[in-house]
């Protein structure tokens, strides 16, 4: 799988699976997850919340990833990663999890391609070496129908640390 890690705005990508940062109660309260709700993300939200229902908990896991639909969105799928814990702990472990998860369940929904911001390094603590870190960890690694993920940082200071991976 060919990597990618560029600056620009992750939800303007052309993939078919999208992946950001959820946390544990899956409000889509800040971040991707907030813009995405203010571009028309209403959808994505209350499927969210019906996931929660189903499951009969108010919360999930570290680790876990959530598919929705795709919303206002240009993707097929988003595929929502709980980086963190209920406390706001995280590891480059656990977000590489998540990543492995998330790229496990695109590839059997036949994505060829995935775009994903840097997971539990907003309101998580990562940092960028550490987000680079849980990247390298899953790099080694086939995710065959995937052939590219694309790493889509807001800052050029940040894909320039990404990129050293």
């Amino acid at each position: 799988m060919r990597f990618d890690v560029v600056a620009g705005d992750l939800l303007d990508e052309h993939v078919d699976a999208l992946f950001c940062s959820a946390n544990p109660w899956l409000a889509m309260s800040g971040g991707v997850g907030g813009t995405i709700l203010q571009r028309g993300g209403a959808s994505v939200q209350e499927e969210l919340r019906q996931h929660l229902r189903v499951i009969g908990r108010p919360a999930i896991p570290q680790g876990s990833v959530v598919r929705t639909g795709p919303g206002p969105l240009a993707v097929k799928h988003i595929f929502h990663i709980v980086g963190v814990n209920a406390f706001y702990e995280s590891s480059p472990d656990a977000v590489a999890a998540g990543l492995d998860r998330a790229l496990r369940d695109a590839a059997a929904l036949g994505c060829t391609s995935a775009a994903t911001c840097a997971i539990a390094t907003g309101f998580g603590p990562l940092t960028m070496e550490e987000f680079a870190r849980a990247l390298r960890i899953i790099a080694a690694r086939d995710y065959p129908p995937i052939e590219r993920l694309r790493v889509v940082l807001r800052r050029s200071e940040d894909v320039a640390i990404v990129s050293r991976r």
